[in-house]
């Protein structure tokens, strides 16, 4: 047991703070990590009477960090710095409401937070967790993505259509599409079903077949078959217009 303790610390030492642990022994009695966004909708609505949350999600503090503290536009890790200094502030002093992340009626459901004591290195390591927290949900949530040329070639085998979202990293849209309609599980069955997904950063990847990049989010349609565009579209939409959407795509090449 004690050998084991001490490879722990070392691991440590080399490779810096554990970030999830800080979140655990600091954060998790209140903070729970996961929710769907439509339940948390609901519960905002219903005025936290659906699920009694004590504080706001892991998953809800990540998405916001990442989209009000600092530039989004920057490096990560210039922003990365940005959070850190901002957390190491507000968990000083929470009642400090001017300094919140969280909208008003997300705010207004819940007690004031108290104050948490935390070092320099434990606010990095945070920071750092919470940082990459909500992209990894929306991956463990949602449906599987696939490089381009290994989707063309499953969905030519299965009988699929080749879906390619386009996003930029700090687009709000696509953040929203990931949030409250990619994860949604009458979504995700229509996906599974009928797509293959391929998700490209439109910064650093070039769209294949001569498609010109639209705006973000953006969603382009591929027939394997050609292969061959079926069509492109950008903006975002609840989840019954992107169900319509699917649907009307698969009629076409039926």
């Amino acid at each position: 047991m004690h050998y084991m303790i001490a490879i722990a610390m070392t691991v440590t030492l080399l490779f810096g703070m554990d970030g999830k642990a800080v979140f655990e022994a600091k954060c998790a009695p209140c903070h729970e990590a996961y929710i769907p966004q439509a339940r948390i909708n609901e519960n905002i609505e219903q005025n936290n009477t659906l699920l009694q949350l004590k504080a706001p999600t892991l998953t809800e503090l990540s998405f916001r960090l990442r989209d009000q503290v600092g530039d989004r536009m920057a490096d990560t890790e210039s922003q990365k710095m940005e959070i850190e200094g901002w957390l190491s502030e507000f968990l000083k002093d929470p009642s400090a409401l001017s300094k919140s992340i969280l909208p008003a009626k997300t705010r207004k459901i819940f007690t004031q937070m108290p104050p948490v004591k935390i070092d320099e290195e434990e606010s990095e390591a945070l920071a750092d967790y919470m940082y990459e927290y909500a992209e990894k949900m929306m991956v463990a949530h949602g449906v599987k993505r696939y490089g381009y040329e290994e989707a063309l070639r499953k969905a030519k085998k299965e009988g699929k259509i080749v879906l390619i979202e386009g996003y930029l990293p700090y687009c709000r849209g696509c953040i929203w599409m990931d949030r409250n309609v990619m994860v949604e599980p009458k979504v995700k069955k229509a996906l599974n079903r009928d797509f293959v997904l391929v998700k490209m950063n439109l910064l650093t990847q070039k769209l294949p077949l001569g498609m010109k990049r639209l705006g973000t989010p953006s969603f382009y349609f591929i027939d394997p078959k050609g292969p061959k565009v079926i069509d492109m579209l950008e903006g975002t939409g609840t989840v019954e217009e992107f169900m319509t959407l699917l649907q009307e795509i698969k009629k076409r090449i039926q």
